[in-house]
């Protein structure tokens, strides 16, 4: 699997690698580089720059207490993401004693895609969180200001009153 895992990242080394938590050598692609040499193998380094950790990037946008702990198992509730086959740490380690493996390759499979859909639903402004608007925007007329610009209704409207505002102007 880790000869699999490596020729993968040797074909993909510049790509961005998107992940949740995997900044250190306990768990962490460290730690996937550092199991490989051991067992003898040549650990191929994906750069840092290379890497996105989507867990510190959503408490850089939103703040450390956007979601309750823990945050990822947080975050598929209030999105109402699927989460068949999701095991959470302890989980997943009394499946690996159970060496219940094909059920943890199903939970890796559906974590990859919760970070996916929780990284588009950010991407896209729709990610649920604990937090309220003026916790995101702050309440000043400032904050109020881009909060609308934003907003899509309020760009229909606006749209709406120019095309009308047109129509009177060509009309006089």
């Amino acid at each position: 699997m880790l000869d699999d895992y490596f020729e993968f990242v040797s074909s993909q080394v510049n790509s961005i690698w998107l992940h949740w938590n995997m900044r250190d050598i306990v768990y962490g692609f460290q730690a996937i580089e550092h199991r490989y040499e051991v067992l003898g193998g040549t650990r191929v380094v994906i750069p840092d720059n290379n890497k996105v950790d989507l867990s510190s990037l959503l408490v850089d946008i939103y703040g450390p207490y956007y979601i309750g702990q823990p945050r990822l198992a947080s975050l598929i509730g209030k999105n109402r993401i699927n989460d068949k086959d999701f095991l959470a740490g302890a989980e997943e380690a009394v499946a690996f004693e159970r060496h219940e493996y094909f059920k943890m390759h199903l939970s890796t499979l559906r974590k990859v895609q919760v970070i996916a859909q929780i990284a588009e639903l950010a991407y896209e402004g729709r990610l649920k969180t604990d937090m309220s608007l003026t916790d995101i925007y702050g309440l000043n007329p400032e904050a109020v200001g881009e909060f609308l610009k934003d907003h899509w209704l309020i760009s229909i409207i606006t749209f709406v009153v120019a095309i009308a505002s047109l129509v009177v102007s060509l009309l006089n």
